[in-house]
């Protein structure tokens, strides 16, 4: 029996064309028969990618057990993905670092998002659109091309994984940062009613609110201006902005209550939905997941099964 191996680290700008064709021709001469693998199914070849995922915190980050499931969905793709916090004041210098490491991209995460799409030298449309980034490529020549994944993510959470339609809904967004700039342009591109941005900072959220009007009906308002009208509110608020100034009875006639951040248990905005009786109570999990799908064709040209990792987890936390 003989048994051939590629081992490969090569990595960026044409890699996954360039394991498709591998795969294609190791796939032609096991039909032809010039080889065959060995009775404990040993890899034909092997293709290694170094990740990161980058915030401030991200102890919690579950992107390392997502990502290494996604790779583990295509014999012979070794993923090393990792978490690194950055220090507030060192972003730029956090990502050069793992660059020069030999990077090949990077997740970002709160509170960089803006700052990473600012060090960006290309972006997709998306990216540009939103004027934040939290997919990062390290191109060949040294170049950082800048991505936002977020915004499909949460639209294929919401509208497939859970089956809510949001085009005719009045949908609220509390914050006004980068996870909102994500997610504006695709939640605009499914038709809603109507979209209200709120945040302690109203000038902050009435200069989004002008920014994306092109788009669609958007306006800004203050917290304590918000009233019982809304079918959807999402939480894009970092981990430390609870508890918000809203009333109680602004869940009164939501019927999804979508948290941007995961946890253990759940978050205080959902918490106080389920209190109030809201049907969909949802964190961002499966937001991350489906966006961290997008992350990793990006960078690996693979499209990975997010259906099984959301049912991995499922088996995890219900055990």
């Amino acid at each position: 029996m003989i048994n051939y191996y590629y081992s490969v680290t090569y990595s960026r700008t044409y890699v996954g064309l360039f394991l498709k064709e591998i795969l294609c021709y190791t796939d032609g001469m096991i039909k032809q028969g010039l080889f065959e693998m060995s009775e404990n199914h040993e890899e034909i070849w092997k293709i290694n990618f170094k990740f990161t995922v980058i915030g401030n915190p991200i102890l919690h980050s579950k992107s390392p057990w997502i990502h290494s499931r996604f790779a583990a969905q295509f014999a012979g793709l070794n993923v090393d993905y990792s978490k690194t916090e950055s220090p507030l004041d060192a972003f730029p210098q956090t990502v050069f670092v793992f660059r020069d490491s030999g990077g090949n991209g990077a997740n970002v995460t709160m509170p960089f998002k803006e700052q990473a799409y600012k060090l960006c030298d290309t972006h997709s449309e998306r990216a540009q659109i939103a004027k934040a980034v939290n997919t990062l490529k390290f191109m060949d020549n040294g170049a950082i091309y800048g991505d936002n994944t977020d915004g499909i993510g949460f639209i294929r959470d919401v509208q497939h994984n859970h089956d809510y339609v949001l085009t005719g809904k009045r949908v609220l967004l509390l914050g006004a940062g980068g996870a909102t700039r994500g997610l504006l342009y695709p939640l605009l591109q499914t038709k809603p009613h109507s979209v209200v941005i709120a945040n302690r900072t109203l000038i902050k959220a009435q200069r989004l609110a002008d920014e994306f009007r092109q788009y669609g009906n958007i306006e800004a308002k203050d917290f304590k201006a918000l009233e019982a009208e809304f079918d959807v509110m999402i939480d894009c608020t970092p981990f430390n902005s609870w508890p918000l100034p809203i009333a109680k009875n602004i869940f009164q006639n939501c019927a999804l209550v979508y948290d941007l951040k995961y946890s253990d248990k759940p978050t205080p905005i959902l918490l106080q939905a389920a209190d109030y009786g809201v049907k969909q109570c949802l964190d961002g999990f499966g937001m991350l997941v489906e966006q961290a799908a997008e992350s990793f064709t990006l960078w690996t040209s693979f499209k990975p099964n997010t259906a099984i990792v959301l049912d991995e987890y499922k088996a995890i936390t219900d055990a």
